[in-house]
């Protein structure tokens, strides 16, 4: 587990400090894929480097399965690193080394013999899908192929944790898609606990199991990636997360506006036809979108009503258990 307990960061510069982190409270359980997420500058990949001390904090805890890392002895630093993989936006491979030679390199910073080496080796070429590139040099790999290689890389000391910084912000959709599909894997088969950094929303919806949502060096919120993406609370979360519709209800007039909230078991059910029929009232569907987190469909709809309406309407669907905000 890691637990960031009142992690916080400061950088001197020539106008001033300035506050990276402020009071971060976060908690990482064993077997998560967990997300943070924020708009540029808000703190994200600062924090991400505080975990495992790259960058180390000015004040606060940083646990990692109960020992605190701020502070301990420089050689048992560098053994609970061991237990933490980490890959960058940018692969950081070395050029000079095959694909084979970049994924042994950790091996031989500890000290594995050869031989041990070599079928590590094998196995996570095997992994990632990429053992006929063995020999190839970073220069002859497409970037999803190289970010494989640097995830192969994490992943030779057999480490309990994973992080990811802006793994995928330098690929495809195509190949984000896969690389997220194989964090997935990686997570599913081999137990290891995936921490990842991203400013893409759909990062976080297609595997992530929880979220943190910072803003300006903070955590806004934090919670499981359903209920987050259902119901957001803070501002930032909403503008991350339901931008389109913060806009398309500010730019509509007239009427009474509700916004109605479908978590999984409910998203498949005719709602607006049957509260149309039975109350017989004139629903307007300003805006209504469905995303598919963790194999069931969530969404969000914005309808319009007449005012002398809005109280059997919203009965109605307090009887129905439909989630909904009067004010968006």
């Amino acid at each position: 587990m890691i637990e960031l307990i009142n992690l916080s960061k400061t950088y001197a510069s020539k106008n001033g400090d300035v506050e990276a982190l402020k009071d971060i409270n976060i908690t990482v359980e064993d077997g998560d894929i967990f997300g943070i997420i924020g708009l540029s500058g808000a703190g994200k990949s600062t924090l991400v480097r505080c975990i495992n001390l790259l960058e180390r904090p000015t004040a606060g805890s940083v646990v990692i399965d109960g020992e605190n890392l701020v502070g301990m002895p420089k050689k048992r630093l560098l053994e609970i690193r061991r237990k933490i993989g980490m890959i960058f936006q940018g692969f950081n491979l070395l050029e000079q080394r095959t694909a084979a030679e970049n994924i042994r390199f950790p091996l031989e910073l500890a000290g594995v013999k050869k031989a041990d080496a070599a079928v590590r080796v094998s196995e996570l070429l095997e992994l990632v899908g990429l053992s006929d590139k063995a020999k190839a040099y970073p220069c002859e790999l497409s970037g999803g192929q190289k970010q494989r290689i640097a995830i192969a890389r994490a992943l030779a000391t057999q480490p309990k944790y994973l992080l990811c910084d802006e793994a995928t912000s330098a690929l495809d959709p195509n190949t984000t898609a896969s690389i997220l599909e194989l964090l997935k894997e990686i997570n599913q088969k081999l137990g290891v606990t995936v921490v990842i950094i991203t400013h893409e929303m759909k990062v976080i919806e297609s595997v992530c199991t929880k979220v943190a949502v910072l803003d300006h060096s903070r955590v806004a919120e934090i919670g499981n990636v359903t209920e987050v993406f259902a119901d957001p609370q803070s501002s930032i979360a909403k503008e991350l997360i339901i931008p389109d519709l913060i806009r398309t209800v500010q730019s509509a007039s007239g009427g009474k506006k509700l916004r109605l909230i479908f978590r999984g078991e409910l998203s498949d059910r005719p709602i607006i036809s049957a509260l149309a029929l039975d109350l017989g009232v004139s629903v307007n569907i300003l805006f209504a979108d469905t995303k598919s987190i963790a194999g069931k469909t969530h969404g969000h709809m914005v309808i319009a009503l007449n005012e002398d309406e809005v109280d059997k309407v919203t009965e109605y669907l307090s009887e129905k258990h439909i989630l909904f905000k009067e004010e968006i």
